[in-house]
């Protein structure tokens, strides 16, 4: 609802104390205000758009990081499987030929290491995975302070409906 008149409507419509000029100034705070809101708003949306962008960003990495996760655990399955068969072979070769032994036990090292590797490797997602799901509560915390903002655009609303009725009432 806009508030303008003209200088006939202010001259025919002016009663008692206020004056002209006071109409003037209320009308230029209203007009102000107004112009304030309608940055903010502009303001707002802006950030919640660049926020949603973020959300979609940080879901899209955490799918990422469940499917690195996943591919890691079945990796890890991988290793655990060939390191119980590397024993295996390791316990039927200390049986036949000793001199196969020091190779079968260093097989069995490497794929120990491959599992310590494999099982650091699911440690370090994690982590990045608790890191992504902490930035999301950040951003989850800024969408709630951007709803601050909209109670000061509300409030400054209900300042100007005052104003109006104030005007109104002054005006007759």
């Amino acid at each position: 609802i806009e508030l303008s008149f003209s200088q006939e409507e202010y001259s025919a419509t002016s009663v008692g104390s206020h004056s002209l000029e006071e109409n003037c100034n209320i009308e230029k705070k209203y007009e102000d205000l107004k112009r304030q809101l309608e940055k903010m708003e502009i303001e707002n949306k802006e950030l919640a758009c660049q926020l949603r962008k973020e959300d979609e960003s940080l879901q899209c990495s955490q799918l990422q990081l469940e499917e690195k996760i996943a591919e890691c655990n079945g990796l890890n399955r991988q290793l655990e499987s060939a390191l119980e068969e590397g024993r295996k072979m390791v316990a039927e070769e200390l049986e036949k030929m000793s001199w196969r032994e020091q190779a079968l036990w260093t097989k069995m090292l490497v794929l120990e290491a491959e599992v310590r590797e494999g099982q650091e490797k699911k440690t370090q997602l994690l982590c990045i995975f608790h890191h992504n799901k902490k930035h999301h509560e950040a951003h989850l915390k800024a969408e709630n302070s951007l709803r601050k903002p909209e109670n000061k655009s509300q409030s400054m609303r209900n300042y100007v409906q005052f104003l109006r009725a104030s005007y109104t009432i002054t005006l007759g």
